[in-house]
């Protein structure tokens, strides 16, 4: 997650967090896929690619809670969109402000509050939250450099003007 609040914020994109339900009705509908047709119908109303984080979490019957980049959606139209795909009006969407501890803030915000009180499904992320086979990249810095020599330059490379095109 922390890779990509870096690459957002040496961009200035704004960090939004994005909460998507199940109910009961939405039983035996796959939740990723449901939010793969929500992403095309952001990417058409907004004009827009989401750069995404996402955790899925069992609570309730499924909840998706994601760190995006982007464009303000206004959580009307998010719920009746998620309502029509999903059989699931219930979301929440909000601004994430960095705090005075910086991005581990938010991230320890998100960890915190959200995450760690349930139970942890899957994790995983758009195409252009970070770039193209960043994890593989991330392993082979460890590899070469250690941990911490590894830390200091994929800072620098994170925070570098590189351009992502998707």
């Amino acid at each position: 997650m922390m890779s990509g609040l870096t690459v957002g914020k040496s961009r200035r994109e704004r960090l939004r967090f994005m909460t998507l339900t199940s109910s009961p009705e939405a039983k035996g509908r796959n939740l990723n896929a449901d939010f793969r047709a929500l992403k095309m119908r952001i990417l058409r109303k907004f004009h827009f690619k989401m750069k995404y984080w996402k955790i899925r979490t069992n609570e309730g019957n499924g909840v998706l809670h994601i760190v995006y980049r982007g464009k303000y959606i206004p959580q009307r139209w998010l719920s009746a969109q998620w309502a029509d795909i999903h059989k699931s009006p219930i979301v929440d969407i909000r601004s994430l402000y960095e705090t005075r501890k910086g991005l581990r803030g938010i991230v320890f915000y998100l960890v915190g509050n959200y995450l760690a009180k349930q139970s942890f499904e899957r994790m995983s992320w758009g195409y252009s939250w970070v770039f193209p086979a960043f994890l593989s990249c991330w392993r082979r810095l460890i590899e070469k450099y250690g941990f911490k020599q590894a830390l200091y330059l994929w800072r620098r490379l994170l925070c570098s003007s590189f351009t992502v095109t998707s």
